[in-house]
Parts: C-alpha cells; structure tokens; sequence
C-alpha cells in the first residue's frame, strides 16, 4: 500500500515536469549577468532568469541542455577573454573540417565522435589537432544553441590540449546577426519574444555569443590550405588584400543590415562574398586560371568551402584544388573532411575513412 501511495505522489510531479527547451543565453548588464533559459512544462512555455555578478560569472558552471536527449546535456564555463583569432596558422599535425550544420546538434555530435575529436562525454581527445567549423552553424535546425555552446567550449579545452577550434562564419550566420531570419526556426521567433527581446539582439552586443561570434573570422589559410564558408570570386581575388584585410574590412558589419552598409564594403556581403560565392559550382563557373590566381595569391595548394551542397559525398574540383564539404546535413547525408600526414579523407559518420586521391 505504501508503495502505491508513493508512485501515486510522484505521477503528477513527474507529468509536469519542466524541461529547459533552449538557451542558455548570457546578457550582460553592467556589474550584473542575466542568465536566461527557456523552460516547457506541457505546454506552457516561460523564460528562467537568473542574475549573478559578472565578477562571479567565470567561476559559474554553464549547463547545456540538448531536448529530447537527456544524456547528451554538458557543462562549460564563460572564457576569460574573447578576442579575434589568427588568419593564419602553421599546418597542424592533423585537420579535421566540417560545415553547414545548421542547428543540426545530433549530426554535429556525431561527425565530431566519429573523427574521434571528441568522446561521448564531450571531452577533447584530438590531441594537438585542428579542428575547422567552415561555416554556418545558424538556422534550419532547432539545436543551434548547443552547437554553438558546444564549439565555445571546445575552444578551451582544444588549447589545453595544443589543438586549436576554428570557427569561420558562413552566410547564415551574418544573416542572423544582421536581422535577416528568412531560414531561422520559428520556435526561435517565440523564445525571443519570451525573454523580452527582438531576434536580432538575441545574439547582440551585449550577449556572450554574439561577442564570441562577432570576434570570427570569416576567411583564414592553415597550413597550405584556404579555408571559408562558400570560395574566393575572382572579383574578391582581384582586390589582392590580404587575409587581415579581409577580415578586418568585414568585420564591424557582420550586424548591419544589408541597406545599411556602405558603397565601399557590399561586395564582401553580395553573392561574390567569401560567404556567397558560388562560383565553383554553378554557372558562371570559375576558371582553372582564376582558382590558380587565388591559390597563388595566398600561397596555398587546396581550397576547403561549404555553402553549396554537393550532394551525398565530399566533392572535388579544379584537379583537387578545390574541396566541397557541405553535404546536407538535413537529409541525413553526414561528411567531414579529416587531413593527416598531407592525406585527404573523406570520414563519415561512423567513422570510416575514404582516402581522397
């Protein structure tokens, strides 16, 4: 009878169970941080907040909650300092690439496992390798707030390691940092809403990811290969600026609207962008002089992009100058790019590895 009476206490408890659905989200507030979570309970829907002094936030254990997969939650802490990256890199004893997640955090997960970057408890065993995220974590997906939490504190744990997280950003997520949200998940629309805030400033300045977004870099050359979200155009090439440049030229409008930026700066954000550019995949194609041209400007051997899908496998073009790594995560078609000992390997989720002649 006892033992009826205690599962008969516990059903209602556990029926209206709350369940953290998004977030966390860390909004700073002069002395004070605003720690805001999303809570669901059937189906109400409410925000969590909780404040703590700034001075106390880098001791603060930051639980990530990943719904529907209980066992998959993880803890990181706030980096002492963000600042922008390197453009440029020696060539890591190993390279391991991937793209266009999109809020897809099971496949993420998954690429990251079976790269053996990562172990199931999140924990960094690629030793002094490099991992490279060529863009697009925003968008489509309902888990891009732990992706992104993910890759942060990947960060810190690769540099104790001697390894190194590149995070390079992609089309969609200066479209989410500027307010163009024609892709973005309609739940992230709601939780917006319900922390008091319009979409655009979920990642803004005053937020820790968008300060840790707003320090990438959007182009950036490792070892002989040339990395971004989409490829060089040649009207990109023919400016002839450097790495740096680049970069430093795109950056302070990462969060302006597209109408809003000056004359001087639109084709780093139109479809000859780093980030836009599809040139060579679609029609009019870059020639094998102009991919030369760009290779040769910055001395590199291999260009890695994302951005345009290529269906179900990696691509290689231009007589393997070019690699094209986005494989549609969507679909269920999962990819990543592993370079070791001047190797190229095609690895998939399970993985298995495809040299890449």
């Amino acid at each position: 009878m006892k033992t009826l009476l205690s599962v008969l206490l516990l059903a209602p408890f556990t029926a209206f169970a709350q369940e953290i659905v998004d977030g966390p989200y860390i909004y700073y507030q002069q002395d004070s941080a605003l720690i805001k979570t999303i809570s669901q309970q059937e189906d109400l829907y409410k925000p969590v907040v909780k404040q703590v002094a700034v001075a106390a936030l880098n001791t603060t254990v930051i639980t990530v909650n990943v719904p529907g997969n209980a066992g998959w939650t993880f803890t990181t802490h706030i980096q002492p300092h963000i600042t922008s990256p390197d453009v440029s890199y020696p060539a890591p004893e190993k390279m391991y690439l991937l793209s266009d997640i999109e809020g897809e955090f099971a496949a993420g997960r998954q690429l990251l496992i079976a790269g053996k970057v990562i172990d199931e408890n999140y924990n960094w065993i690629f030793g002094k390798g490099h991992l490279v995220i060529a863009g697009d974590l925003f968008d489509r997906g309902k888990e891009v707030l732990p992706w992104l939490w993910l890759l942060y504190s990947l960060e810190e744990k690769a540099k104790a390691a001697g390894g190194m997280v590149h995070v390079i950003l992609g089309n969609h997520d200066i479209m989410q940092l500027s307010g163009d949200f024609r892709y973005t998940e309609a739940a992230y629309f709601k939780n917006a809403w319900l922390m008091g805030r319009e979409l655009r400033n979920v990642f803004g300045e005053d937020a820790e990811l968008g300060r840790w977004l707003r320090s990438k870099n959007i182009i950036e050359k490792i070892g002989s290969v040339l990395v971004m979200h989409a490829g060089l155009s040649p009207e990109i090439t023919r400016k002839g600026m450097s790495l740096q440049s680049i970069n430093e030229t795109c950056r302070p409008y990462y969060a302006t609207a597209r109408k809003d930026r000056p004359e001087s700066v639109k084709s780093f954000f139109d479809a000859n962008s780093p980030f836009w550019y599809r040139g060579y995949f679609t029609a009019p194609k870059a020639t094998k002089e102009q991919v030369d041209s760009s290779l040769q400007l910055y001395n590199c051997n291999t260009i890695v992009v994302g951005h345009t899908i290529t269906d179900t496998s990696l691509v290689v073009l231009y007589d393997g100058k070019v690699i094209g790594i986005d494989v549609n995560e969507h679909e269920g078609h999962h990819a990543a790019l592993l370079i070791e000992n001047g190797q190229f390997y095609a690895v998939d989720e399970k993985g298995r590895r495809k040299l890449i002649p």
